[in-house]
């Protein structure tokens, strides 16, 4: 016998799924068929989801490679391309300001002992932005709102920190500054401590994934470099910036009560204006930051997937994060929550290395910090990061440090953790609620006016306020409508995050933590259903935490029948979310407009803005809206107030016995407040009569007796054109609204106080949406 022949051979042996195994291809595929079968139409849009799987190649086409727009459109096409230089060029100023200040930060207060360079890197810069943030803050409130100002602080920031690094260098025998174990971006070893050999085919692998990240990169920087068209952000996270850009500081805006709300990302559009000079090319600057914050939170989810996972995980939990459609949204809107995502995502990996220090008996005083500082800015980007991430962060910490009791490093006690991640907390949150304090004599306004009371606010305004923004329904059907929206049925939800992260549960290291992160899910759904008006995007914060447990689930078993038919799933999906991401579902996105032109073409809230951009009043004059505050587009002087502020018009024009003033004094006020326009979007009125309430003084014979008493002219918008009011010059300024496309309430709206906007076109009745006054001299 041959030695050859001793050796014992390997039979292939043929064995069956085990049960855990079939327990999650059943989910796998049961989900994926609940998903783009059961909810396959999107709510908010009309369309199937076959539809965007069947269409993704040709969306993304188009969106690579546009067609010539018709007759009128917008132009497109990659030779726009250098018109987003500049733009990126200020935007990548601020966020290489950030990393300088928040690495001088982290000189003075982070950790020493995290091993991990890019954990260090990306969480310094989250610290940096809240940083830049405030630094902002104070040279608004200062007065200070100038180029040499804003930008001395970033560069000195630069200077400074480059010259540190190079004198440790100088002094590092390696020249290697750091230390400990430092993997890359792709990683050589999972959380387990197994090296993870880079093969052929994990190689291909890693090509798919950044190919991925490059092809969403495209989408978010073009779907950010354009005309900010979402109402809220014409309202205040962009408008607000640009009155505290045109005055040259920062200040209390009585008629824009969003703008006494903590304000970080704002700010952070606030510094791209100031940088820029300009308060338009200043927004794009602004939007692109916050832009960067979703790649940021893709970051921190995979580095916090590889440290106790796998970097397989990590890749899975960061992209599933990045392409679902949601990711996109926010991105491309200038919205707080691509910021207060990141901000839960880095507060949570702060909070799992305290805990990780203090299970193993070790000094955990700076990363406790870290987590405050952390947390602090996700509440300074929302007042919902109190319940959000303040609280969850706080409870966790406290919790371990009473389990986990040391003799050693003397910081298990609860009372210090607290202490000290309130003292973090305070840093990046205070100057927010000290100028609230300061300007209003209430730290959190306009919320608490019950306990604090608040300037300018008074019970009314409060109770329209309170009703506005909670809810009252809170049956199990309503609860488990909300948990299907959550899940499955929203427009933009992507099949990964809910497909896989279940499957977490099913992970055998660390499946505790897997636990702990869905009871943090399941915290963040329960307050956003318990204490907000449940809008869709309020509930976006959790899906960074669903993302790492998606990295997770998906890397649950090494089988081979597993990694096929979940690559299937996966792909599928990915062609899903790039179909939804290249669509105008997602968002408005002309991915490679001409800016110059769709600066002016954009869709615009308010009717009329096109008109007085096009013939502006004279120098010294203003505008005055009523009904409507997303004046972001217009080039010219407004006075306004929101739906929750005190009517401008009212003040003016309204006795103490709920009368007109007389004509004398109405004239007086409005030359005194050099008005030579009074536009009135309808429209809007109509929709806040429908849902927060709008006052009964503001009625169409308000308007009628201001003309009969000479103090208005006559409606510009008064020529029909088949279904549009022209405004004299031959261009369509606003659709009318036919009666009978109006819900029934709004139709009992209309026939009520609207009558006299109702008109004939063609023996239909249509309801007129706007009208613009002259002020007669």
């Amino acid at each position: 016998m041959t030695e050859q022949s001793a050796v014992p051979q390997r039979v292939p042996q043929v064995t069956s799924p085990g049960p855990r195994l079939v327990l999650a291809l059943a989910w796998l595929f049961g989900f994926a068929g609940f998903f783009f079968l059961v909810t396959a139409e999107l709510p908010n849009n009309g369309v199937s989801r076959w539809e965007l799987v069947q269409g993704a190649p040709w969306l993304l086409l188009e969106a690579i490679d546009p067609q010539p727009p018709p007759p009128g459109g917008t132009p497109v096409g990659w030779q726009y391309l250098p018109q987003r230089g500049p733009i990126l060029l200020i935007a990548l100023a601020i966020l290489v300001g950030a990393w300088a200040v928040g690495r001088l930060a982290w000189r003075a207060v982070g950790p020493r002992d995290l091993g991990d360079r890019l954990i260090t890197n990306v969480l310094t810069i989250g610290v940096g932005l809240s940083l830049v943030s405030l630094v902002t803050l104070g040279c608004g409130l200062a007065g200070a709102l100038h180029r040499w100002c804003l930008g001395g602080v970033l560069g000195s920031a630069v200077l400074v920190e480059l010259v540190l690094v190079l004198l440790e260098r100088g002094r590092s025998p390696a020249g290697h500054v750091g230390g400990g174990d430092d993997p890359g971006i792709v990683g050589r070893q999972n959380g387990n401590g197994r090296d993870e050999v880079l093969s052929y085919s994990s190689a291909r692998k890693v090509i798919f994934c950044w190919s991925l990240v490059w092809l969403f990169g495209f989408f978010f920087l073009t779907g950010a470099i354009q005309s900010p068209v979402d109402f809220d952000v014409k309202e205040y996270h962009l408008q607000g910036p640009k009155e505290f850009f045109q005055q040259g500081r920062i200040s209390f805006l009585e008629h824009n009560v969003y703008t006494s709300f903590p304000f970080l990302t704002e700010m952070l559009s606030l510094a791209g204006m100031v940088l820029a000079g300009d308060w338009w090319a200043g927004s794009l600057v602004g939007k692109t930051v916050l832009m960067s914050f979703a790649p940021l939170t893709a970051v921190t989810l995979f580095a916090a997937g590889r440290r106790w996972f796998s970097t397989s995980a990590g890749w899975v939990a960061a992209l599933v994060f990045l392409t679902t459609p949601w990711t996109v949204r926010i991105s491309i809107i200038a919205y707080t929550e691509g910021g207060l995502s990141f901000y839960l995502a880095a507060t949570t990996l702060a909070v799992l290395l305290a805990i990780q220090g203090l299970r193993r008996d070790q000094p955990v005083a700076r990363h406790v910090f870290l987590a405050g500082l952390l947390a602090g800015s996700g509440m300074a980007c929302k007042y919902t990061g109190l319940v959000q991430v303040v609280l969850p962060a706080l409870f966790v910490l406290a919790w371990a440090a009473g389990r986990w009791r040391g003799s050693v490093t003397g910081w298990s006690s609860v009372t210090r953790v607290a202490t000290v991640f309130l003292l973090g907390t305070a840093v990046t949150l205070g100057p927010w609620l000290l100028k609230n304090l300061l300007e209003t004599g209430n730290p959190v306004y306009p919320l608490g006016y019950t306990v604090f009371g608040g300037r300018d606010w008074d019970p009314p305004a409060n109770d329209k306020w309170r009703a506005a923004h909670s809810s009252s329904t809170f049956s199990p059907t309503d609860l488990a409508e909300r948990v299907l929206d959550v899940v499955s049925r929203n427009d933009w939800q992507s099949p990964l995050v809910f497909g896989l992260a279940p499957l977490a549960l099913l992970v055998g290291p660390n499946r505790r933590m897997a636990i702990g992160l869905w009871l943090l899910v399941g915290w963040l759904f329960f307050s956003w259903w318990v204490l907000t008006h449940r809008l869709d995007r309020f509930w976006v914060p959790l899906i960074p935490v669903v993302a790492l447990l998606a990295g997770i689930g998906a890397t649950w078993s090494r089988e081979s029948l597993w990694r096929y038919c979940c690559g299937i799933v996966v792909l599928f999906g990915l062609v899903y979310n790039v179909g939804l991401a290249a669509s105008p579902i997602v968002g408005y996105n002309v991915f490679l407009a001409d800016l110059s032109v769709a600066r002016r073409s954009a869709p615009t809230t308010l009717p009329g803005i096109g008109f007085l951009n096009r013939q502006p009043p004279t120098k010294g004059q203003s505008v005055l809206c009523v009904g409507d505050a997303a004046l972001f587009s217009a080039e010219f002087p407004v006075r306004y107030h929101t739906v929750f502020d005190r009517s401008l018009i009212e003040q003016w024009c309204k006795g103490a016995d709920g009368n007109l003033l007389s004509v004398e004094r109405i004239r007086e006020r409005f030359r005194s407040e050099g008005v030579a326009w009074v536009l009135v979007n309808w429209q809007e009125i109509l929709r806040y009569r429908e849902t927060y309430g709008y006052t009964d003084f503001v009625t169409p014979g308000l308007f009628e007796r201001l003309q009969e008493l000479g103090v208005l002219g006559q409606d510009r918008f008064t020529t029909l054109r088949g279904e549009t009011v022209a405004d004299g010059t031959g261009r369509m300024v606003y659709p009318l609204r036919f009666l009978d496309e109006l819900s029934p309430a709004a139709q009992t709206q209309v026939q009520d106080w609207g009558s006299a906007l109702q008109v004939d076109v063609d023996g239909r009745t249509a309801f007129v949406g706007a009208q613009l006054f002259p002020v007669r001299p």
